[in-house]
């Protein structure tokens, strides 16, 4: 049984695809399975993987989401550790075995559910940040379940999870259409520790098309993701705290893509809940009064707009 299984879903992403099976593939850790999802492609994904013979196995569904189609794999595998890799992202040759070297070096290794790493981020236009965690202050060793709270500074192909872990919390909420990765993240965080590498062994594409770049999913997802955290067993009145700040601050993200895709009623209700039980600062009322307007007038207002927090 190998080690590790090394999971990679995709959707027609078949002009990607071959680079993250040969960053796998190239990795000086061997003790690995690969498996790809193809979650209902109508590219030439099946082609693309059939190249690779009996090295990947691949496994085929119908359309149901990134959820479950890295659950699919999951479920067919059973490594004691398992990686994630986005189809568009690739890996650096010595990631795996830089994470497997910290997991084996643990003093209390069954308290620690995974490892992760830094990584590049390639824009389209060709600019690179070399650094991603370098604007991530909070990402740390150890118990880091407020960090996260605060910070997204895990991403899925980052990432090597222990499957004992897993299955003490369970896989990829199905009914997650976005965030899938944060809730799971929170729930393993919550109770185990974590261990980083601050080297940039991963690449991945900022705006390439991929499985999660819908920005209406995200917004609603988000808040959904944190409503759903605040049911964690356990929590302490610290964690639930941290929990509501964060909830507070996804109902304004939520009620901010409301107000830019005109639904006045709906952003209004969401910038009440981002103020429930504190006070209304500016710049929340700057949009709920904005949202009172006719959508002509409110085009002009956009233009001058500031981001809303988080983004």
């Amino acid at each position: 049984m190998p080690r590790i299984s090394v999971v990679i879903p995709t959707y027609n992403c078949a002009h990607y695809l071959g680079q993250a099976i040969e960053s796998v593939l190239d990795q000086t850790f061997s003790d690995l399975s690969v498996f790809v999802v193809d979650d209902g492609s109508k590219d030439n994904t099946a082609e693309v993987v059939a190249a690779y013979g009996s090295r990947v196995t691949y496994l085929h569904q119908q359309n149901r989401g990134l959820p479950a189609a890295r659950n699919r794999a999951m479920e067919a595998s059973d490594s004691e550790l398992i990686a994630l890799l986005d189809a568009d992202d690739w890996w650096e040759p010595t990631k795996l075995a830089k994470q497997v070297a910290l997991f084996d070096q643990a003093d209390r290794p069954e308290e620690l559910a995974l490892v992760y790493t830094d990584l590049k981020v390639i824009y389209e236009d060709g600019a690179i940040l070399p650094s991603f965690l370098a604007s991530r202050p909070l990402a740390k060793d150890g118990y880091v379940f407020e960090n996260l709270i605060q910070s997204g500074f895990l991403l899925p192909s980052t990432v090597l999870l222990r499957r004992s872990c897993m299955d003490a919390v369970g896989n990829f909420d199905e009914t997650m259409r976005s965030h899938e990765d944060i809730d799971l993240w929170l729930r393993l965080c919550h109770r185990w520790r974590v261990a980083g590498i601050r080297e940039p062994l991963v690449n991945r594409r900022q705006g390439a098309q991929n499985m999660t770049a819908n920005p209406a999913l995200r917004a609603e997802y988000g808040v959904k993701t944190y409503q759903k955290a605040l049911l964690i067993p356990g929590l302490t009145l610290d964690e639930r705290a941290a929990l509501e700040r964060r909830l507070r601050q996804a109902h304004f993200e939520l009620a901010y893509y409301l107000f830019d895709v005109g639904d006045g009623p709906s952003c209004r209700r969401n910038l009440a809940k981002s103020v429930a039980g504190g006070r209304w600062d500016s710049l929340a009322r700057k949009y709920y009064l904005l949202s009172l307007l006719p959508r002509g007038v409110v085009s002009l207002a956009r233009r001058s707009r500031p981001l809303p927090p988080g983004s």
